[in-house]
C-alpha cells in the first residue's frame, strides 16, 4: 500500500473511532451528567456543581411522597414481569414445537404498535367494562405491555437449546413434565431471567400507557416525575431517585452481560 492508501485508511480508521466514542459519549453523557448532579449542594439543578453534598439523598429518604411512588412503580413492575413469566413458557414451548408463523406475529405484536394509540384503546376497553383506575387492570396492561419483549427472548433460547437433548430424555423415559423440569428449563433459565429483568425495567421506566391506565392512587415514579416536570419544573429530590435507578440499572447490565451474556438475545 502506498503512502496515500496508507494515510486515507488511517483517516477512515480514526473516523470511525471518533463516531463509536461520539456515540458511546451521546449515549451515557445524560446518566453520568444526572448521578454528578444529584451531589449537587444547590438548590437547583446547576453545572459546574456549587459544592458536594448528600443533602438531597438524604432527603429522597425522607420523602413519603417519592418512596410510596417507587414502590409502586416496584410492585407494579414484579406483578406484571411474574404473570407475562407464567404465561410466556407455555407460549414459548407451543410455538416451538409448532413453528406457526401467524401465532407468533400476533403475540409479537405490540412491540411494532405505537403504544399511545395502543393505551387510547386499552383506555375505552376498561371504560366500557367499569374497570379504569384499578390497579389490577394497571398490572393487566403492563403484562402485556412486557409479554412481547419477553416471549422474544425465550423463544431464542429455546432455538438456541439442542433439541437432541429433548429426545434424548424422552427415550430414557422421561415424561413431558420431568423432560421440561429438568432438561429444558435449566437450559432456557439464563433467558428466561434476561427477558424477566428487561420485562421488569420496561415496566417499571414506563410513562405512556401508565399515563393512560393509572388512577390517582396508583401513581408510579416515572408517572410522577413527568407530571411535576411539566407543572414545577424540575426537583433534586428526582435527581437523587433517578441516580440512584440509573446506578442500579447500570450495575444489573453488567451483571446480565458478565454472567448471562444477555446482549445476544437483542
Amino acid at each position: 500500500m502506498n503512502a496515500g492508501g496508507k494515510w486515507l485508511s488511517g483517516s477512515v480508521k480514526a473516523l470511525y473511532h471518533g463516531a463509536v466514542w461520539l456515540a458511546f459519549l451521546f449515549v451515557t453523557a445524560p446518566g453520568l451528567l444526572m448521578i454528578i448532579v444529584a451531589f449537587n449542594d444547590a438548590d437547583y439543578f446547576s453545572f459546574p456543581l456549587k459544592g458536594v453534598s448528600l443533602r438531597w439523598f438524604v432527603e429522597m429518604a425522607e420523602n413519603g411522597n417519592y418512596r410510596g411512588s417507587v414502590v409502586s412503580s416496584l410492585r407494579l413492575a414484579l406483578y406484571a414481569t411474574a404473570l407475562s413469566v407464567l404465561l410466556t413458557l407455555p407460549a414459548s414451548l407451543w410455538l416451538h414445537r409448532r413453528a406457526n408463523r401467524f401465532v407468533e406475529t400476533v403475540l409479537l405484536a405490540p412491540l411494532f404498535f405505537p403504544l399511545v394509540i395502543w393505551s387510547l384503546g386499552l383506555l375505552q376497553l376498561y371504560g366500557m367494562f367499569g374497570l379504569s383506575g384499578r390497579f389490577v387492570t394497571l398490572v393487566l396492561a403492563h403484562t402485556v405491555m412486557v409479554t412481547p419483549f419477553i416471549l422474544r427472548v425465550v423463544l431464542q433460547s429455546l432455538r438456541e437449546m439442542n433439541s437432541r437433548l429433548e429426545e434424548a430424555a424422552y427415550s430414557l423415559g422421561a415424561g413431558k413434565w420431568s423432560t421440561f423440569r429438568r432438561v429444558i428449563f435449566p437450559i432456557i433459565l439464563p433467558g428466561v431471567m434476561v427477558g424477566a429483568v428487561f420485562g421488569y425495567l420496561i415496566s417499571f421506566t414506563d410513562v405512556t400507557l401508565t399515563m393512560f391506565i393509572s388512577s390517582s392512587g396508583n401513581t408510579t415514579f416515572p408517572v410522577r416525575v413527568y407530571s411535576e416536570q411539566r407543572s414545577e419544573g424540575l426537583n433534586m429530590v428526582v435527581l437523587a431517585w433517578s441516580a440512584v435507578i440509573t446506578f442500579v440499572i447500570f450495575i444489573i447490565s453488567l451483571i446480565g452481560e458478565k454472567f448471562a451474556r444477555w446482549s445476544r438475545y437483542f
